[in-house]
């Protein structure tokens, strides 16, 4: 096999292209190639170096190579492959050509756009792939509101994107009549400005269900200063000194982790703070009924 193939193969998860291998083989030697198995066809234009183990990232960019330049995996493809949270076990192949004259690629998803600018690709794992904040807005087509809601907490605490890169490729997708834009909408008002996606998935869930029973929103975040320390709660009402921490199981299990989560606690408690601690069992009903409680608690009477 001519070194040049390997090499390039191996950047491409043991994927060439025909306009590769004719750059460094002959017909005949590539025809000599695929009888002697060193080659294989996997998709119209595309082969497989022999020895290259199949995997679901090879069948994502083959799929790409043979829909043609500037294709990118996305929608749900593109989701596994950034791993956003509750969307990284879908095993379909979904791409996005930019033309109008869609491919027909046996077990593919293929869709069209005309708008594919610098803030909606990049690259994932050696695979063109729309970017962190195109995939969350295609997403708002084909996935419940709240998948869409996870997996955007989930890259904004990852730092994959932020809310005014998620803006602006919204904005470029509504000013070309994209539909369903309505989701990606009410997400974005629903977190601009100041929105903080928190550490986990169950603090962002905190804040939804506080929120849903019509309680004030709570400061996420909040750092608080005591004799030139900083203390960082996960929830805060500072006017009125609640703080609402969520204990989850990873952060605190080791001895020391734990004896510094209660320390850290004593300084706020001595200036009246009052904590509120949940875990991963904590039930809707009980964090609504608490948190309201200390609210109307400390809120002074007219």
């Amino acid at each position: 096999m001519h070194r040049d193939l390997v090499t390039s193969a191996e950047r491409q998860h043991g994927l060439l292209t025909r306009p590769q291998i004719g750059r460094l083989l002959t017909r005949h030697q590539f025809a000599g190639a695929l009888r002697a198995g060193r080659l294989a066809i996997v998709r119209p234009g595309v082969v497989r170096v022999a020895g290259t183990p199949p995997t679901w990232e090879q069948a994502v960019l083959g799929a790409c190579l043979a829909a043609g330049t500037g294709t990118v995996a996305s929608f749900r493809t593109a989701a596994r492959l950034w791993t956003f949270a509750g969307l990284d076990g879908f095993d379909g192949l979904e791409i996005t050509t930019p033309s109008r004259r869609r491919s027909r690629i046996a077990g593919v998803t293929v869709h069209d756009t005309m708008v594919l600018g610098p803030a909606h690709v990049s690259r994932r794992n050696q695979i063109p792939t729309t970017s962190p904040a195109r995939t969350l807005c295609d997403l708002t087509a084909c996935c419940p509101p709240w998948d869409v809601e996870r997996a955007l907490d989930d890259a904004l605490r990852r730092k994959l994107t932020t809310l005014h890169r998620l803006e602006r490729v919204f904005l470029d997708l509504a000013q070309r009549g994209r539909r369903r834009s309505t989701v990606m909408r009410a997400l974005l008002e629903a977190r601009l400005p100041g929105f903080d996606p928190g550490d986990s998935d169950m603090e962002t869930k905190l804040v939804r269900w506080i929120v849903g029973a019509g309680l004030p929103r709570p400061v996420q975040q909040h750092r608080v200063r005591i004799s030139g320390r900083a203390y960082r709660l996960d929830l805060a009402y500072p006017d009125l000194l609640v703080g609402i921490e969520y204990d989850g199981w990873d952060p605190h299990r080791t001895r020391v982790a734990f004896d510094g989560d209660r320390a850290r606690q004593n300084p706020l408690e001595i200036i009246g703070w009052l904590i509120l601690r949940y875990t991963s069992k904590s039930t809707r009903q009980v964090v609504v009924r608490e948190v309201g409680d200390a609210l109307a608690a400390r809120t002074p009477s007219k």
